[in-house]
């Protein structure tokens, strides 16, 4: 199977220099200081917003009738929701259903870790790559990438 695919940045991972977020309107460069800056219902509204409109079903079915049969999504080490930041389970989800509808498959990608993993806005702290300095951090981000494993495994649009 030759694979067609296409990077869905931005959507679960906010990336400022890629606009259309709650990042591109804010002062700060990275969901750190997004979530310092915006009061918390304000920060939940429109992360909630951007998630559900800045990728739909509607997407996916435009991806596949142009030819594409791969997304790759990239996923924050939070997906599950922390103290500080809101889940994005359910996004993922629809993801895999809206795949398998339209006959696409994904590859997640495990685009952050806690304190960074490269010092980029990507990763959630801009000018910060402490992640792998910490052994239970590291710890975590294997956790996460198991229960990923886990949830997704058997799915058939993996």
């Amino acid at each position: 199977m030759k694979l067609r695919g296409v990077n869905l940045g931005n959507w679960l991972v906010l990336e400022k220099w890629m606009g259309a977020s709650p990042l591109s309107v804010a002062t700060c460069e990275d969901e750190r200081g997004l979530i310092d800056e915006m009061p918390s219902g304000e920060l939940e509204l429109a992360l909630e917003m951007h998630r559900r409109s800045y990728i739909t079903e509607k997407d996916f079915a435009w991806l596949a009738r142009v030819g594409v049969n791969l997304v790759r999504i990239p996923v924050p080490y939070f997906i599950w929701g922390t103290a500080n930041h809101l889940s994005c389970t359910e996004h993922l989800d629809n993801a895999f259903a809206w795949a398998e509808r339209q006959g696409l498959k994904v590859l997640i990608d495990l685009h952050t870790v806690p304190l960074s993993q490269n010092g980029f806005d990507n990763g959630g702290y801009l000018a910060l790559c402490a992640w792998a300095q910490d052994q239970a951090r590291i710890d975590y981000v294997v956790d996460v990438l198991e229960a990923l494993a886990r949830r997704y495994a058997g799915h058939p649009a993996l």
